[in-house]
Protein backbone atom coordinates (compact mmCIF):
# COMPACT_ATOMS: atom_id res chain seq x y z
CA UNK A 1 0.00 0.00 0.00
CA UNK A 2 1.38 3.46 -0.95
CA UNK A 3 1.30 5.95 1.54
CA UNK A 4 0.14 9.91 1.47
CA UNK A 5 3.39 12.03 1.02
CA UNK A 6 3.60 14.33 3.83
CA UNK A 7 2.60 11.29 6.27
CA UNK A 8 5.41 9.34 4.97
CA UNK A 9 7.83 12.16 5.40
CA UNK A 10 6.36 12.18 8.70
CA UNK A 11 6.93 8.88 9.90
CA UNK A 12 9.92 8.55 8.49
CA UNK A 13 11.33 11.66 11.05
CA UNK A 14 9.49 9.79 13.89
CA UNK A 15 11.69 6.83 13.11
CA UNK A 16 14.87 8.42 13.72
CA UNK A 17 14.36 10.89 16.66
CA UNK A 18 13.19 10.15 20.04
CA UNK A 19 14.82 10.42 23.54
CA UNK A 20 17.76 8.52 24.61
CA UNK A 21 18.18 5.01 24.08
CA UNK A 22 18.45 2.24 26.70
CA UNK A 23 20.54 -0.73 25.51
CA UNK A 24 19.50 -4.18 25.89
CA UNK A 25 21.12 -6.39 27.99
CA UNK A 26 22.32 -9.78 27.14
CA UNK A 27 20.24 -12.48 26.27
CA UNK A 28 20.16 -14.97 28.93
CA UNK A 29 20.45 -17.68 26.07
CA UNK A 30 22.95 -18.43 24.05
CA UNK A 31 21.67 -17.40 20.78
CA UNK A 32 24.44 -18.32 17.76
CA UNK A 33 25.85 -15.55 16.26
CA UNK A 34 24.05 -15.86 12.90
CA UNK A 35 20.65 -16.33 14.31
CA UNK A 36 18.02 -13.64 14.52
CA UNK A 37 16.42 -13.09 18.25
CA UNK A 38 13.84 -10.95 19.75
CA UNK A 39 11.51 -10.21 22.72
CA UNK A 40 8.27 -9.65 22.94
CA UNK A 41 6.28 -8.49 25.88
CA UNK A 42 3.35 -10.26 25.91
CA UNK A 43 -0.64 -11.08 27.60
CA UNK A 44 -0.90 -14.76 26.63
CA UNK A 45 3.07 -15.49 28.77
CA UNK A 46 1.48 -18.57 30.93
CA UNK A 47 -1.04 -19.46 29.54
CA UNK A 48 -2.27 -22.97 28.22
CA UNK A 49 -0.78 -23.72 24.52
CA UNK A 50 1.26 -20.12 24.16
CA UNK A 51 4.88 -21.91 25.23
CA UNK A 52 4.25 -24.56 22.28
CA UNK A 53 2.84 -21.71 19.57
CA UNK A 54 5.88 -19.67 20.50
CA UNK A 55 8.03 -23.05 20.01
CA UNK A 56 6.85 -23.63 16.73
CA UNK A 57 7.19 -19.87 15.91
CA UNK A 58 10.77 -20.51 16.66
CA UNK A 59 11.60 -23.23 14.85
CA UNK A 60 9.30 -21.97 11.34
CA UNK A 61 10.82 -18.50 11.34
CA UNK A 62 14.74 -19.52 12.63
CA UNK A 63 14.37 -16.87 15.22
CA UNK A 64 15.48 -16.99 18.88
CA UNK A 65 11.94 -15.61 20.72
CA UNK A 66 12.34 -14.30 24.40
CA UNK A 67 8.85 -14.01 26.19
CA UNK A 68 8.37 -10.89 29.01
CA UNK A 69 4.82 -11.59 31.00
CA UNK A 70 2.65 -8.29 30.57
CA UNK A 71 1.99 -7.21 33.90
CA UNK A 72 -1.60 -9.15 34.80
CA UNK A 73 -3.41 -5.24 36.89
CA UNK A 74 -4.52 -3.48 34.35
CA UNK A 75 -3.06 -0.20 35.24
CA UNK A 76 0.53 -1.88 36.00
CA UNK A 77 0.13 -2.93 32.73
CA UNK A 78 -0.20 0.42 31.34
CA UNK A 79 2.22 2.02 33.38
CA UNK A 80 4.80 -0.48 32.24
CA UNK A 81 3.74 -0.10 28.67
CA UNK A 82 3.86 3.71 28.55
CA UNK A 83 7.20 4.06 30.61
CA UNK A 84 9.14 1.28 28.33
CA UNK A 85 7.96 3.80 25.29
CA UNK A 86 7.89 6.77 26.59
CA UNK A 87 12.15 6.69 27.66
CA UNK A 88 13.43 5.05 24.26
CA UNK A 89 14.02 2.08 25.75
CA UNK A 90 14.99 -1.00 23.23
CA UNK A 91 15.21 -4.03 25.83
CA UNK A 92 11.49 -5.15 24.14
CA UNK A 93 10.98 -5.41 20.36
CA UNK A 94 7.36 -6.43 20.20
CA UNK A 95 4.65 -5.16 22.92
CA UNK A 96 0.79 -6.91 23.29
CA UNK A 97 -0.91 -3.92 23.40
CA UNK A 98 -5.38 -3.70 24.03
CA UNK A 99 -7.66 -1.23 22.30
CA UNK A 100 -7.14 1.30 24.73
CA UNK A 101 -3.62 1.48 24.80
CA UNK A 102 -3.23 1.49 21.06
CA UNK A 103 -5.73 4.75 20.83
CA UNK A 104 -3.08 6.43 22.78
CA UNK A 105 0.20 5.05 21.56
CA UNK A 106 -0.56 5.19 18.10
CA UNK A 107 -0.95 8.66 17.89
CA UNK A 108 2.09 9.64 19.95
CA UNK A 109 4.87 8.60 17.75
CA UNK A 110 6.33 5.38 19.79
CA UNK A 111 5.36 2.85 17.28
CA UNK A 112 6.60 1.85 13.40
CA UNK A 113 3.95 1.92 10.68
CA UNK A 114 2.74 -1.46 9.34
CA UNK A 115 0.85 -0.85 6.54
CA UNK A 116 3.91 -1.67 3.91
CA UNK A 117 5.27 -4.42 5.82
CA UNK A 118 3.06 -6.33 7.33
CA UNK A 119 -0.57 -5.27 7.19
CA UNK A 120 -0.32 -4.81 3.17
CA UNK A 121 -3.98 -4.44 1.73
CA UNK A 122 -3.98 -8.17 0.69
CA UNK A 123 -3.33 -8.83 4.63
CA UNK A 124 -5.39 -6.13 6.40
CA UNK A 125 -8.10 -7.26 4.10
CA UNK A 126 -8.71 -10.48 6.53
CA UNK A 127 -9.21 -8.45 9.58
CA UNK A 128 -12.84 -6.51 9.98
CA UNK A 129 -11.96 -3.41 8.35
CA UNK A 130 -13.84 -0.88 10.50
CA UNK A 131 -12.15 -1.51 13.18
CA UNK A 132 -8.61 -1.55 11.61
CA UNK A 133 -9.87 2.21 10.83
CA UNK A 134 -10.92 3.04 14.02
CA UNK A 135 -8.37 1.20 16.31
CA UNK A 136 -4.82 0.30 14.16
CA UNK A 137 -4.76 2.77 12.23
CA UNK A 138 -3.93 6.89 12.54
CA UNK A 139 -3.60 9.23 9.71
CA UNK A 140 -3.73 6.39 7.10
CA UNK A 141 -1.04 4.40 8.63
CA UNK A 142 -1.70 0.94 10.33
CA UNK A 143 0.40 1.12 13.70
CA UNK A 144 -0.57 -2.66 15.17
CA UNK A 145 -1.30 -6.23 14.17
CA UNK A 146 -4.69 -8.19 16.06
CA UNK A 147 -3.79 -11.65 16.54
CA UNK A 148 -6.87 -12.37 19.16
CA UNK A 149 -10.79 -11.56 19.21
CA UNK A 150 -13.00 -11.13 22.04
CA UNK A 151 -16.70 -10.42 21.06
CA UNK A 152 -19.14 -9.14 23.88
CA UNK A 153 -21.11 -12.13 24.03
CA UNK A 154 -24.61 -12.80 26.17
CA UNK A 155 -23.69 -15.66 28.80
CA UNK A 156 -26.83 -17.16 30.58
CA UNK A 157 -26.87 -19.37 33.46
CA UNK A 158 -29.46 -22.24 32.22
CA UNK A 159 -30.44 -23.70 35.66
CA UNK A 160 -31.44 -20.22 36.48
CA UNK A 161 -33.59 -19.80 33.20
CA UNK A 162 -35.02 -23.64 33.54
CA UNK A 163 -36.36 -22.59 36.99
CA UNK A 164 -38.27 -19.93 36.34
CA UNK A 165 -39.51 -21.72 33.44
CA UNK A 166 -37.63 -19.85 30.75
CA UNK A 167 -35.71 -21.51 27.32
CA UNK A 168 -33.70 -18.78 26.83
CA UNK A 169 -34.18 -14.71 27.16
CA UNK A 170 -35.78 -13.48 23.77
CA UNK A 171 -36.88 -9.75 25.35
CA UNK A 172 -36.63 -7.27 27.40
CA UNK A 173 -39.91 -8.52 29.33
CA UNK A 174 -38.32 -12.48 29.65
CA UNK A 175 -35.38 -10.41 32.18
CA UNK A 176 -38.52 -9.27 34.25
CA UNK A 177 -39.83 -12.66 34.36
CA UNK A 178 -36.60 -13.80 35.49
CA UNK A 179 -35.99 -11.13 37.84
CA UNK A 180 -39.61 -11.49 39.54
CA UNK A 181 -38.71 -15.51 39.81
CA UNK A 182 -35.15 -14.71 41.51
CA UNK A 183 -36.58 -12.08 43.87
CA UNK A 184 -35.78 -12.51 47.78
CA UNK A 185 -33.45 -15.21 46.54
CA UNK A 186 -29.88 -13.15 46.59
CA UNK A 187 -29.45 -14.31 43.07
CA UNK A 188 -30.50 -11.83 40.76
CA UNK A 189 -31.87 -11.62 36.97
CA UNK A 190 -28.56 -9.70 35.54
CA UNK A 191 -24.88 -9.15 36.53
CA UNK A 192 -22.73 -6.63 35.36
CA UNK A 193 -19.40 -4.82 36.18
CA UNK A 194 -20.18 -1.56 36.61
CA UNK A 195 -16.87 -0.11 38.55
CA UNK A 196 -15.94 3.09 37.25
CA UNK A 197 -13.46 2.07 34.58
CA UNK A 198 -15.20 -0.81 33.91
CA UNK A 199 -19.03 0.28 33.13
CA UNK A 200 -17.77 2.22 30.61
CA UNK A 201 -17.98 -1.02 28.21
CA UNK A 202 -21.85 -1.64 29.89
CA UNK A 203 -22.57 1.94 28.29
CA UNK A 204 -21.05 2.03 25.23
CA UNK A 205 -22.88 -1.49 24.59
CA UNK A 206 -26.29 -0.58 25.78
CA UNK A 207 -26.04 2.84 23.44
CA UNK A 208 -25.56 0.75 20.41
CA UNK A 209 -28.53 -1.46 21.72
CA UNK A 210 -30.73 1.99 21.80
CA UNK A 211 -29.64 3.27 18.92
CA UNK A 212 -27.71 6.04 20.43
CA UNK A 213 -24.45 7.83 19.97
CA UNK A 214 -21.80 7.47 22.91
CA UNK A 215 -20.47 10.93 21.66
CA UNK A 216 -23.84 12.97 22.17
CA UNK A 217 -25.60 12.55 25.43
CA UNK A 218 -28.52 15.01 23.42
CA UNK A 219 -29.81 11.99 21.66
CA UNK A 220 -32.94 10.81 22.82
CA UNK A 221 -31.76 7.30 22.33
CA UNK A 222 -28.42 7.55 24.49
CA UNK A 223 -30.41 9.18 26.88
CA UNK A 224 -32.92 6.15 26.60
CA UNK A 225 -30.24 3.38 27.35
CA UNK A 226 -28.57 5.27 30.30
CA UNK A 227 -32.10 5.66 31.72
CA UNK A 228 -33.05 1.69 31.21
CA UNK A 229 -29.46 0.74 32.93
CA UNK A 230 -30.46 2.72 35.62
CA UNK A 231 -34.09 1.15 36.01
CA UNK A 232 -31.91 -2.31 36.12
CA UNK A 233 -30.54 -1.02 39.53
CA UNK A 234 -33.49 0.65 40.95
CA UNK A 235 -36.00 -2.06 40.27
CA UNK A 236 -33.57 -4.64 42.06
CA UNK A 237 -32.51 -6.72 38.77
CA UNK A 238 -28.84 -5.75 39.06
CA UNK A 239 -26.82 -6.05 42.57
CA UNK A 240 -25.99 -2.58 44.01
CA UNK A 241 -22.53 -4.77 44.29
CA UNK A 242 -22.18 -4.81 40.77
CA UNK A 243 -21.20 -0.96 41.30
CA UNK A 244 -17.58 -1.95 42.74
CA UNK A 245 -17.22 -5.43 40.39
CA UNK A 246 -14.89 -5.67 37.97
CA UNK A 247 -14.55 -8.55 35.20
CA UNK A 248 -12.94 -10.66 37.57
CA UNK A 249 -15.39 -10.35 40.29
CA UNK A 250 -18.56 -10.52 38.18
CA UNK A 251 -17.43 -13.51 36.94
CA UNK A 252 -16.94 -15.20 40.17
CA UNK A 253 -20.17 -14.55 40.86
CA UNK A 254 -21.51 -15.78 37.76
CA UNK A 255 -20.12 -19.10 38.19
CA UNK A 256 -21.15 -19.02 41.86
CA UNK A 257 -24.93 -18.67 40.11
CA UNK A 258 -25.71 -15.40 41.35
CA UNK A 259 -26.92 -14.13 37.87
CA UNK A 260 -29.11 -15.27 35.28
CA UNK A 261 -27.45 -13.41 32.82
CA UNK A 262 -24.48 -11.08 31.71
CA UNK A 263 -23.07 -9.71 28.48
CA UNK A 264 -19.07 -10.54 29.07
CA UNK A 265 -16.36 -10.98 25.77
CA UNK A 266 -15.66 -14.35 24.23
CA UNK A 267 -12.55 -15.03 26.26
CA UNK A 268 -13.67 -15.57 29.38
CA UNK A 269 -15.20 -19.21 27.60
CA UNK A 270 -11.39 -20.41 29.41
CA UNK A 271 -12.56 -19.41 32.50
CA UNK A 272 -16.13 -21.27 32.74
CA UNK A 273 -14.41 -23.98 31.28
CA UNK A 274 -11.80 -24.23 34.08
CA UNK A 275 -14.16 -23.59 37.02
CA UNK A 276 -16.35 -26.69 34.84
CA UNK A 277 -19.69 -25.00 34.47
CA UNK A 278 -19.54 -24.70 30.41
CA UNK A 279 -22.15 -26.40 29.19
CA UNK A 280 -25.88 -26.23 26.92
CA UNK A 281 -27.21 -26.99 30.30
CA UNK A 282 -25.07 -24.68 32.20
CA UNK A 283 -23.48 -21.46 31.58
CA UNK A 284 -23.15 -20.66 27.71
CA UNK A 285 -23.18 -18.15 25.21
CA UNK A 286 -26.92 -17.32 23.97
CA UNK A 287 -28.52 -15.03 20.84
CA UNK A 288 -28.66 -11.80 22.24
CA UNK A 289 -32.40 -10.32 23.75
CA UNK A 290 -34.12 -8.22 21.11
CA UNK A 291 -32.80 -4.62 21.26
CA UNK A 292 -33.47 -1.63 18.43
CA UNK A 293 -30.16 -2.63 17.08
CA UNK A 294 -28.15 -5.96 16.60
CA UNK A 295 -24.53 -4.32 17.03
CA UNK A 296 -22.37 -5.68 20.04
CA UNK A 297 -18.74 -4.53 20.75
CA UNK A 298 -15.58 -6.17 19.92
CA UNK A 299 -11.96 -5.70 21.49
CA UNK A 300 -8.88 -7.22 20.39
CA UNK A 301 -5.01 -7.93 21.44
CA UNK A 302 -2.67 -6.42 18.99
CA UNK A 303 1.26 -6.39 18.47
CA UNK A 304 3.12 -3.33 18.16
CA UNK A 305 6.69 -2.42 17.28
CA UNK A 306 8.88 -0.91 19.28
CA UNK A 307 10.71 2.05 16.94
CA UNK A 308 13.45 1.39 19.30
CA UNK A 309 13.69 -2.28 18.59
CA UNK A 310 17.31 -3.17 17.30
CA UNK A 311 16.09 -6.28 16.21
CA UNK A 312 13.36 -5.04 13.56
CA UNK A 313 13.79 -7.34 10.84
CA UNK A 314 13.16 -10.38 13.47
CA UNK A 315 10.37 -8.27 14.82
CA UNK A 316 8.98 -7.70 10.86
CA UNK A 317 9.29 -11.75 10.03
CA UNK A 318 7.34 -12.54 13.60
CA UNK A 319 4.72 -9.96 12.42
CA UNK A 320 4.40 -11.26 9.16
CA UNK A 321 4.27 -14.78 10.52
CA UNK A 322 1.68 -14.28 12.86
CA UNK A 323 -0.67 -12.37 10.65
CA UNK A 324 -0.85 -14.93 8.50
CA UNK A 325 -3.80 -17.35 7.72
CA UNK A 326 -1.75 -20.96 9.20
CA UNK A 327 -0.25 -18.99 12.15
CA UNK A 328 -3.64 -17.69 12.96
CA UNK A 329 -4.83 -20.92 13.04
CA UNK A 330 -2.39 -22.60 15.37
CA UNK A 331 -2.59 -19.39 17.43
CA UNK A 332 -6.78 -20.29 18.04
CA UNK A 333 -5.94 -24.31 18.38
CA UNK A 334 -3.09 -24.28 20.89
CA UNK A 335 -4.13 -21.26 22.82
CA UNK A 336 -7.94 -22.30 22.80
CA UNK A 337 -8.66 -18.58 21.99
CA UNK A 338 -10.04 -17.17 18.80
CA UNK A 339 -8.09 -15.47 16.32
CA UNK A 340 -9.03 -11.99 14.89
CA UNK A 341 -8.51 -13.26 11.07
CA UNK A 342 -12.12 -14.01 9.98
CA UNK A 343 -11.18 -16.02 7.27
CA UNK A 344 -9.94 -18.80 10.20
CA UNK A 345 -12.87 -17.96 12.21
CA UNK A 346 -15.32 -19.08 9.43
CA UNK A 347 -12.94 -21.95 8.45
CA UNK A 348 -15.33 -24.92 9.10
CA UNK A 349 -12.35 -26.81 9.64
CA UNK A 350 -11.48 -24.38 12.48
CA UNK A 351 -12.58 -26.29 15.80
CA UNK A 352 -12.85 -24.18 19.00
CA UNK A 353 -15.28 -24.38 22.18
CA UNK A 354 -17.83 -21.78 21.34
CA UNK A 355 -17.36 -21.49 17.54
CA UNK A 356 -20.29 -21.91 16.63
CA UNK A 357 -21.89 -19.03 18.29
CA UNK A 358 -18.78 -16.74 17.35
CA UNK A 359 -19.72 -17.63 13.92
CA UNK A 360 -23.56 -16.60 14.34
CA UNK A 361 -22.37 -13.72 15.97
CA UNK A 362 -20.14 -12.37 13.19
CA UNK A 363 -23.44 -13.25 10.63
CA UNK A 364 -26.58 -11.60 12.71
CA UNK A 365 -24.57 -8.78 14.74
CA UNK A 366 -22.92 -5.79 13.34
CA UNK A 367 -19.63 -5.98 15.43
CA UNK A 368 -18.05 -2.53 16.45
CA UNK A 369 -14.62 -0.86 18.30
CA UNK A 370 -15.91 0.71 21.08
CA UNK A 371 -15.73 4.75 21.17
CA UNK A 372 -11.91 5.40 22.39
CA UNK A 373 -10.05 8.59 22.10
CA UNK A 374 -6.07 9.28 22.51
CA UNK A 375 -6.60 9.58 26.30
CA UNK A 376 -9.04 6.53 26.47
CA UNK A 377 -7.64 5.26 29.83
CA UNK A 378 -8.87 9.16 31.66
CA UNK A 379 -12.05 9.43 29.57
CA UNK A 380 -13.17 5.53 30.54
CA UNK A 381 -12.58 7.13 34.66
CA UNK A 382 -14.27 10.20 33.55
CA UNK A 383 -17.35 8.83 32.22
CA UNK A 384 -17.76 6.13 34.77
CA UNK A 385 -17.42 8.72 37.28
CA UNK A 386 -20.03 10.57 36.08
CA UNK A 387 -22.43 7.59 35.50
CA UNK A 388 -22.23 6.34 38.72
CA UNK A 389 -22.73 9.91 40.40
CA UNK A 390 -26.80 9.56 38.35
CA UNK A 391 -26.19 5.77 39.02
CA UNK A 392 -26.24 6.42 42.85
CA UNK A 393 -28.91 9.35 42.78
CA UNK A 394 -26.04 11.81 43.05
CA UNK A 395 -27.21 13.56 40.14
CA UNK A 396 -30.30 14.21 38.41
CA UNK A 397 -30.96 13.38 34.89
CA UNK A 398 -30.60 17.17 33.93
CA UNK A 399 -27.24 17.44 35.63
CA UNK A 400 -25.68 14.27 34.32
CA UNK A 401 -27.21 13.98 30.23
CA UNK A 402 -26.42 18.00 29.63
CA UNK A 403 -23.01 19.32 31.67
CA UNK A 404 -21.89 15.87 33.15
CA UNK A 405 -21.39 13.71 29.92
CA UNK A 406 -20.82 16.20 27.23
CA UNK A 407 -17.95 17.85 29.39
CA UNK A 408 -16.14 14.85 29.28
CA UNK A 409 -16.87 13.81 25.87
CA UNK A 410 -15.70 17.70 24.93
CA UNK A 411 -12.69 17.05 26.74
CA UNK A 412 -11.24 13.99 25.86
CA UNK A 413 -12.98 12.97 22.41
CA UNK A 414 -12.99 17.04 21.14
CA UNK A 415 -9.64 17.87 22.15
CA UNK A 416 -9.00 14.18 20.20
CA UNK A 417 -10.14 15.87 16.98
CA UNK A 418 -8.34 18.75 17.60
CA UNK A 419 -5.06 16.83 18.19
CA UNK A 420 -5.31 15.12 15.15
CA UNK A 421 -5.82 18.36 13.07
CA UNK A 422 -2.29 19.88 14.54
CA UNK A 423 -0.73 16.75 13.73
CA UNK A 424 -1.80 17.06 10.13
CA UNK A 425 -0.69 20.29 10.22
CA UNK A 426 2.62 19.60 11.04
CA UNK A 427 3.01 17.14 8.63
CA UNK A 428 1.79 19.52 5.80
CA UNK A 429 4.26 21.96 7.42
CA UNK A 430 7.36 19.20 7.21
CA UNK A 431 6.61 17.98 4.07
CA UNK A 432 6.46 21.97 2.24
CA UNK A 433 9.88 22.89 4.12
CA UNK A 434 11.47 19.68 2.69
CA UNK A 435 10.21 20.90 -1.08
CA UNK A 436 11.68 24.24 -0.52
CA UNK A 437 15.38 22.91 1.09
CA UNK A 438 15.32 20.78 -1.82
CA UNK A 439 14.71 24.05 -4.19
CA UNK A 440 17.39 26.01 -2.50
CA UNK A 441 19.86 23.36 -2.42
CA UNK A 442 19.71 23.13 -6.19
CA UNK A 443 18.13 19.08 -6.07
CA UNK A 444 16.20 18.06 -8.75
CA UNK A 445 12.43 17.29 -7.99
CA UNK A 446 10.91 14.09 -8.59
CA UNK A 447 7.98 12.96 -9.15
CA UNK A 448 6.34 11.03 -6.67
CA UNK A 449 3.04 8.84 -5.86
CA UNK A 450 0.41 9.73 -3.77
CA UNK A 451 -1.27 6.94 -2.21
CA UNK A 452 -4.97 6.21 -0.60
CA UNK A 453 -4.86 5.19 2.85
CA UNK A 454 -7.13 2.02 4.23
CA UNK A 455 -10.31 2.45 2.87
Amino acid sequence: MKKQVFCGVFALALAVTGCGVQKKEAASDIVPENRQELTILHVDAGTEGFDSFISQAEKDLGIKIHIEKCPANADNRQAKIATLLTSGDDSVDLITVNDEMISEFKHKGFLLPLEDTVMTEETAANFLQEYLKEICMSDGHIFSVPFRMDIMAFWVNQELLDQAGLDRLSCLSDLEILQKKLQNTGKYAYGDAWEISYIYNSISEYVDFFGGDYTDWTDPKTREAAEYMKRMLDTGMISEENLIDQHDQLNEKFINGQYGCMFMYTGVLSTFQNAGVYGKDKIHMAPFPEFDEKVTNIATWQYVLNKNSDHKEAALKFLQYVSGYEASKNYGQLTKMCPARLDVIEDKNFDLDGIEMIRQYLKDYKLKARPLCADSIEAVSSMGTEFQKYMLGQKTEAEIFLPGHRNCIDQYYKKSIVTDAFFCFEKIRTFFQNILTNILHGDILKTVDVSTPLK
